[in-house]
């Protein structure tokens, strides 16, 4: 597959991303570098160009309109997709402005049984009132500029229930939404498993319940606890959707308005066979589920640090640590910490060429982004590794579900035991 030409790092932007990832506060927003975009403290993210089989958006697209794509999943299921409104009554939201019980969006993609029709339309990446607040807050772009994609999921499409499918949970990054994790979740949901995002409402950068309400990162809410005290409090968040989901498996609609379910949902959730995969603040979400959740036999982190008790007792179950290759001495000194309190099965890798925002959508979205992102010259450039956006995709995705499969499925791979003539990009660490 023929890579891009690579992209050089400014040197006083590659300065300011070390900087802002090897502070303790900081490392809390690790998912996309901070801008000087003059609005706002906003984050932003990965890129890379787009593999051909992609859709694109059904904006009608002018000589000013720039269209993005998503590569398809690679699976042979077709992919349905819908979301549930969970409020937990008996636990106070810490983040929200004004007193009110925590609430949560969930976006679940599985195996569908039929997907094709009018009936079942193809979901948008994100929903239009949190893509104006993600364009003007995170990318300062003007309106319109950018056509955003279809995902190659169909709404509510009925589930396919010849058999339960294992869960993978999904945890993303601070100030970063569920849909950043599209692709990976796509993929593993065409190889048939369940695949269930978190929003972490108040950190995620922005999160719109069925009432219409948007509800934006509140940052100073967030910064107010440590870094450890916002991974309990994101694990906790990660649980009690589990707990959802359970009722969900068992029959039950926990949706809060109790809006109709895509048929057959609930029986395609096997509860007893639990993953999760996070990216930055969400791999450190990842960890300290796996330490404190005997339910999750399985994890991932995606470059991102360890913070609270996971920290110090390690966890006794399958973990990958899968980081990018830029320098970053205090995320490598925490998994050097944490490395011998994994009392299972372990692997570090790392993604050649690649930068901390190579592991979410936005490495396939950006790139075509860029003459309208409005970021001072260098920083899309200093997250950015020189790695084909198209390689870095498909290696992610062949090492998530060769992962989950053999913890999960318990199906054998070698794709651990070193190099691969597939993916030469990864590494094996340890």
């Amino acid at each position: 597959m023929p890579r891009t030409v690579p992209r050089r790092r400014s040197r006083p932007a590659a300065a300011l991303l070390a900087g802002l990832l090897s502070t303790g506060a900081l490392a809390t927003t690790a998912a996309l570098p901070a801008t000087a975009h003059a609005a706002t403290t906003a984050t932003t993210a990965t890129t890379a160009t787009t593999a051909t089989t992609a859709t694109t958006a059904t904006t009608a697209t002018t000589a000013a309109t720039i269209p993005l794509t998503l590569p398809a999943p690679t699976g042979p299921h077709p992919v349905g997709t819908t979301t549930l409104h969970l409020v937990d009554p008996g636990r106070p939201d810490l983040w929200a402005p004004t007193p009110r019980p925590r609430e949560l969006m969930a976006q679940l993609w599985y195996p569908a049984a039929t997907c094709g029709g009018s009936a079942h339309r193809l979901a948008p990446w994100l929903d239009p009132a949190a893509l104006a607040h993600l364009e003007s807050d995170y990318l300062g772009a003007a309106p319109g500029r950018l056509a955003w994609p279809l995902t190659h999921s169909r709404q509510d499409a009925p589930a396919d229930r010849g058999t339960r499918h294992p869960v993978v949970l999904y945890s993303p990054g601070s100030r970063t939404d569920r849909a950043f994790g599209t692709l990976a979740a796509e993929d593993l949901a065409s190889r048939g498993y369940v695949v269930v995002a978190v929003d972490h409402t108040f950190d995620a950068g922005e999160v719109t319940f069925p009432d219409g309400r948007l509800e934006i990162r509140n940052k100073p809410a967030v910064f107010a606890m440590t870094d450890a005290g916002i991974v309990d409090y994101r694990t906790a968040d990660v649980r009690f959707v589990l707990n959802r989901l359970t009722e969900l498996a068992a029959g039950a609609d926990p949706d809060a308005e109790h809006r109709p379910l895509p048929p057959g949902l609930g029986a395609a959730i096997d509860p007893a066979a639990v993953g999760m995969v996070g990216h930055s603040m969400g791999g450190a979400t990842a960890v300290q589920t796996l330490h404190d959740d005997p339910r999750v036999l399985a994890g991932v982190s995606l470059d991102g640090p360890v913070f609270g008790t996971a920290a110090a007792d390690g966890v006794d179950r399958p973990l990958l640590l899968f980081r990018a290759s830029d320098e970053r001495p205090v995320r490598d000194a925490m998994w050097d910490a944490l490395w011998p309190h994994l009392g299972s099965w372990r692997r570090q890798l790392t993604l050649g060429d690649s930068g901390h925002g190579s592991f979410s959508d936005l490495e396939a979205l950006l790139p075509a982004a860029r003459p309208v992102l409005g970021w001072p010259a260098g920083q899309l450039d200093a997250f950015l590794g020189t790695l084909a956006p198209a390689r870095a995709v498909d290696a992610q995705r062949a090492y998530l579900a060769a992962f989950f499969d053999l913890h999960l499925r318990h199906r054998p791979t070698t794709l651990f035991n070193g190099s691969s003539a597939a993916h030469p990009e990864v590494r094996l660490d340890r």
